[in-house]
């Protein structure tokens, strides 16, 4: 059998514009052709039965940090994440420039962490550059690497990893504007966002619902404006990162009616869970910007049908039990969780299920926008012909219960915010340029499988 040649029959195919039950045609790893669904498979071709299932792009995460290379591996690293990614349907892992150390922000840190990626991951991945400002200097360099972009934070991030206060910010939009680049921003006043979690501590504020209060909704709309102005000044593309806040979609609704290059990326989690989760959760569901209330997690979703918001990525970045609860004050813990591998589950379950989201609109959500945007298409993003042949199989009816203690993460947790969620559609199949590389329950595919993808021209 000629193992070149595979053939996908039997399954609800998710194309751009329509579900279709065609059959896929792969060849060298690539889409070759779509065929009529009674198409009969060549002696010489695999033929592999979907009956049943949804069949649909592989997704790229938009917003992935991978703690490797570096000392903080130990919370996740390169081969663990990347299964749990695929596991989860992932077919490219975009990753941010930091927790990892170095940080991606110069030559040096890139082709570590390329290299590093490319020895353990067993999918394919994509780079953030860093936007700091010691880095502007190196973005023109770091483009042409390949680079999708540059990950800024308008809000206080690490010591290692300072914050891109104004003047630094728009002197790396004018750079980015020169060669076509994209800036990507996590949007939040760094003061007062600041000053809100000092004073909760201070006060010893036991109503974790109140990081809401602490990081109030217009801490963030006013980055957001701010970020918009900046780019409709430069003339550089711009990303909001995970944003949460119905008033800044609504905003940046206006603003790309208006023709400002300007996209809009959440998390599933800011659709699924509202500040009361923090009560249940603590600090294991602690993330920013902070989950907002019922009302608004059920506004959003108007945006994300509408198509206001562009892209979903996980931000999964997990921490041990023990980082989470070391400080004993909820208001100074560390933010964030592992969630790559349930976040299409979450968004079928909420947005297919509960809310009559297509299939073609969670399609481009998870993959197509996300390749037009940074560059990927029409190599990634797609099930048409000249495509790598990046594919997950869904079964829409299976009821599960997440277990993170079950998770290929190497971080495991029975305490995060999906934990014991019940869900309905789950990934049981992925393809990464046409090889099986997760199916039933298993990683199926050695641990480098995985290549990186070098940013092209946009095309949205």
């Amino acid at each position: 059998m000629n193992q070149t040649k595979k053939l996908i029959v039997n399954g609800r195919v998710v194309l751009p514009d329509s579900v279709s039950e065609v059959s896929l045609l792969i060849e060298d790893g690539k889409i070759k052709a779509l065929l009529d669904k009674d198409t009969a498979p060549e002696t010489d071709w695999e033929q592999i039965d979907a009956d049943g299932k949804i069949v649909m792009a592989g997704m790229i995460d938009t917003h992935n940090h991978m703690a490797d290379p570096g000392p903080y591996n130990f919370r996740e690293d390169w081969y663990c994440g990347s299964c749990s990614a695929a596991s989860g349907g992932i077919t490219t892992i975009c990753d941010m420039p930091l927790p990892s150390e170095p940080a991606t922000v110069d030559r040096a840190g890139f082709e570590l962490k390329r290299d590093v990626a490319e020895s353990r991951s067993v999918v394919d991945f994509a780079l953030w550059g860093g936007l700091i400002p010691s880095s502007l200097k190196d973005m023109s360099e770091m483009h042409d690497l390949g680079c999708i972009g540059f990950k800024g934070f308008m809000s206080f991030a690490t010591e290692a990893y300072p914050r891109i206060s104004d003047g630094y910010l728009v002197e790396g939009m004018r750079l980015s504007e020169r060669f076509g680049g994209l800036i990507a921003l996590h949007a939040e006043n760094a003061e007062v966002a600041d000053f809100g979690c000092k004073h909760f501590s201070q006060i010893h504020c036991a109503d974790e619902a109140c990081f809401d209060q602490a990081r109030p909704w217009w801490t963030e709309y006013e980055a957001i404006q701010r970020s918009v102005l900046f780019g409709k000044m430069t003339g550089a593309r711009t990303m909001i990162c995970h944003m949460t806040i119905t008033q800044g979609a609504e905003y940046l609704r206006n603003a790309k009616k208006e023709g400002t290059a300007v996209y809009v990326e959440t998390c599933p989690h800011y659709l699924v869970f509202d500040h009361n989760v923090l009560r249940e959760k603590k600090s294991f569901a602690k993330c920013t910007p902070p989950f907002r209330s019922r009302e608004n997690v059920e506004k959003m979703w108007e945006y994300v049908k509408d198509g206001t918001i562009d892209v979903l990525g996980s931000d999964h970045g997990p921490y041990t039990d023990e980082e989470k609860r070391r400080q004993n004050d909820f208001w100074k813990e560390y933010c964030g969780f592992g969630c790559n591998d349930v976040m299409l589950a979450a968004m079928i379950s909420e947005g297919v299920n509960k809310r009559g989201l297509s299939w073609t609109k969670l399609s481009a959500l998870t993959s197509g926008n996300a390749a037009k945007i940074m560059g990927l298409y029409p190599r990634k993003g797609n099930l048409m012909p000249g495509a790598d042949a990046d594919i997950i199989f869904i079964d829409p009816d299976e009821r599960w219960t997440y277990d993170g203690t079950k998770t290929f993460s190497k971080t495991k947790s029975a305490k995060g915010p999906y934990h014991g969620m019940e869900l309905q559609g789950r990934v049981t199949d992925t393809f990464v340029r046409g090889k099986r590389v997760y199916g039933d329950g298993r990683i199926l595919c050695d641990a480098g499988y995985g290549k990186f993808v070098k940013s092209g021209t946009p095309c949205l």
